[in-house]
């Protein structure tokens, strides 16, 4: 949709409408998610109107099933037996920052919607910062295997990236040329490299590129935002493969209205190409389903909210804490879009939804400035082996295992890590994870852990679930040789070795009580939100460190080489990870610590460059734009 063909205060779709400026903002309707309709007052209807409705309800319902039934019994050899995935990723969202976990200072109407059909994974954990996460959950791979391990990123202009030799669930789900089994759309943040093109998300298994290569970006401009070190540049891009398959289409997005919100650029791919792959509309793509990752920046830092969006959470006072839930505002309206585009061409039913965060929320920025961010009542934050910075919010929707007829929202117990997703996805679309092979024939060792049947039992069988299995033993949540960090979960056990942080955001919450849980004030009233003057000397500290590290010739990788200082917590009881226990508990301590090390022998050393390293100046075009630089036989651009 053209918007300039929308005349001004059109309403489009949930909560967007054209401003005066030309800009494409966004309305209130205070709709619901998945079916928006307005709220009306409650009438009795006369004898024979409740007579029709209860009749249609009971149409829609048969209709509904049937249709979800029809879906799981196609034949296998029918590549629309299986099932549309979609995969939305929230980007430094809290634990304490999303309306089903939170407190309810922040809203977040339509994605609560749509966890609560969902399986709520309570204890999932991911990498603590963006690169690492997403490197573990395309890879299914634990990422200091492949040099991607740390509270380290992969910056602009820099000419490292996701090892080359991993492949990618866009890459599994599609083994050859000859068997093509879904169409793949990536739409949002990249963040894996792209000093060469073979880099680029269209070189790395998927058909569609709609976002931006690199990790930081305004949200009304598009430009790089990671200060001084790399400079400004332009980021945003539209890539398809060339019909030779060794080049790529490449486009510089021109905004078509300028400034306007990445969310709403993002969302508006994303239901384009919704439509586009639906079996009921003319001109859809019916013969094949589609893996969508959408990959939004909110809440990311810069925090630089839509006026519409803050206007809608004025009942928070803190301005911080405000700005952040407008953020996230912008996030919930682009899921409640998609579901309603799945549900308004008949693919809800046939379309598995994850969600989830790449990391905890951050709660400061290196200046000391304050993000609103909350992962109360979790310790630490985003770049943090806390579990503020590790544990977050996630759930999946998996429509076909209930002939979509889930009232309500299950918990999920057991340990699952971001790279379980690789695993459980490919179950899910009827592939065989374990048959994947790397570039030379070798089998592909995953350290990530299919969960499907699990989540089969927990749904089809009330006597299993309190008993339900719990496929994962143990969680490494990074071995990090160059800031002495290692932290390993297993069972209520937690033990983290030498520094759970560097850089701070290590505060203990109290344990919430009738007094404090509904509010915020534990998190407003924090030293997070307030300035911190030591921040800018830790991080030119970090960087120091990794300096020395990267000219050590030894470069210790093992944990052998690293601090023996260790905290042991129980998660059980102490969820602020406040209470100590490795002297009390000794062999525990000593067994975690010793599977940790067995992991560690294969710990790689780190690509991701330093924190203030320049950015090639080769990395941007003459017009400010950012751009593979480096080229080698296989890979151009048109």
């Amino acid at each position: 949709m053209e918007y300039q063909s929308l005349a001004k205060g059109q309403m489009t779709e949930i909560g967007e409408v054209v401003q005066e400026n030309g800009k494409k903002e966004r309305v209130h309707d205070h709709s619901e998610a998945i079916t928006p309709a307005p709220r009306k007052k409650r009438h009795s209807l006369p004898m024979p109107a409740v007579h029709h409705v209860l009749i249609a309800f009971i149409v829609l319902i048969v209709v509904a099933t049937t249709v979800s039934l029809a879906f799981v019994l196609r034949p296998k050899n029918d590549p629309r037996s299986r099932p549309n995935i979609l995969v939305i990723i929230a980007d430094d969202l809290g634990y304490n920052d999303v309306g089903y976990r939170g407190q309810g200072d922040i809203r977040t109407p339509y994605i609560d919607k749509l966890a609560s059909s969902s399986i709520l994974l309570e204890r999932h954990y991911a990498q603590p910062m963006c690169s690492p996460s997403r490197a573990a959950m395309f890879t299914g791979r634990y990422p200091f295997r492949y040099g991607m391990g740390g509270s380290r990123a992969i910056y602009y202009g820099t000419k490292n990236g996701l090892n080359l030799n991993e492949k990618l669930i866009s890459e599994a789900l599609n083994p050859n040329d000859q068997e093509k089994n879904y169409n793949t759309y990536l739409i949002g943040k990249w963040h894996l490299g792209f000093a060469n093109w073979e880099m680029t998300p269209i070189r790395r298994g998927f058909d569609y590129f709609y976002g931006t290569y690199g990790g930081s970006t305004t949200y009304f401009e598009h430009q790089s935002y990671e200060g001084p070190r790399s400079g400004s540049g332009y980021d945003l891009f539209e890539d398809t493969p060339s019909s030779t398959g060794t080049r790529v289409n490449h486009t510089v997005v021109e905004d078509p209205s300028p400034g306007t919100f990445s969310e709403l650029l993002f969302t508006e791919k994303a239901v384009e190409m919704i439509e586009k792959s639906s079996p009921n509309l003319e001109g859809g793509e019916q013969e094949k389903p589609f893996f969508m990752v959408v990959s939004y920046q909110n809440p990311h830092a810069p925090i630089t909210p839509m006026e519409a969006d803050v206007e809608q959470n004025k009942h928070i006072p803190n301005e911080n804490r405000r700005k952040m839930a407008a953020m996230i505002t912008s996030l919930d309206y682009g899921v409640g879009r998609l579901t309603s585009a799945l549900e308004k061409t008949h693919q809800l039913n046939q379309t598995i939804i994850i969600f989830l965060s790449d990391n905890g929320g951050h709660l400061m920025m290196p200046n000391g400035q304050s993000l609103g961010s909350s992962n109360l009542p979790l310790r630490g934050a985003k770049c943090t082996l806390y579990e503020g910075g590790v544990k977050t919010p996630a759930f999946i929707r998996i429509p076909h295992f209930t002939s979509g007829q889930m009232n309500s929202s299950l918990k999920y117990e057991g340990l699952f890590h971001i790279s379980d997703w690789f695993p459980t996805i490919m179950r899910l679309a009827q592939l065989d994870p374990d048959s994947l092979t790397g570039p030379s024939g070798e089998p592909i060792q995953l350290d990530g852990i299919d969960h499907s049947e699990a989540f089969r039992e927990l749904l089809v069988s009330k006597e299993h679930r309190r008993n339900a299995q719990k496929p994962r033993d143990h969680v490494v949540l990074d071995i990090d040789p160059v800031f002495d960090q290692a932290a390993i979960v297993r069972g209520k056990y937690k033990l983290i070795v030498g520094r759970a942080s560097f850089i701070g955001f290590d505060q203990v919450y109290p344990l919430i009580n009738e007094d404090t849980e509904k509010s915020s004030d534990l998190v407003i009233n924090s030293s997070f939100y307030r300035t911190d003057p030591n921040m800018g000397e830790r991080m030119m500290q970090y960087g120091k460190i990794q300096e020395d590290y990267r000219q050590n010739s030894s470069r210790c990788r093992s944990l052998d080489c690293m601090s023996k200082d260790m905290a042991l917590y129980d998660l059980g009881w102490d969820v602020t990870e406040s209470r100590d226990l490795s002297l009390r508990f000794k062999d525990e301590a000593e067994q975690l610590y010793n599977l940790l090390r067995q992991y560690s022998n294969s710990t790689h050393y780190p690509v991701q460059p330093l924190y203030f390293e320049d950015s090639n100046p080769e990395a941007k075009t003459p017009d400010n734009v950012w751009t593979p630089w480096l080229f080698n036989n296989n890979s151009s651009v048109v």
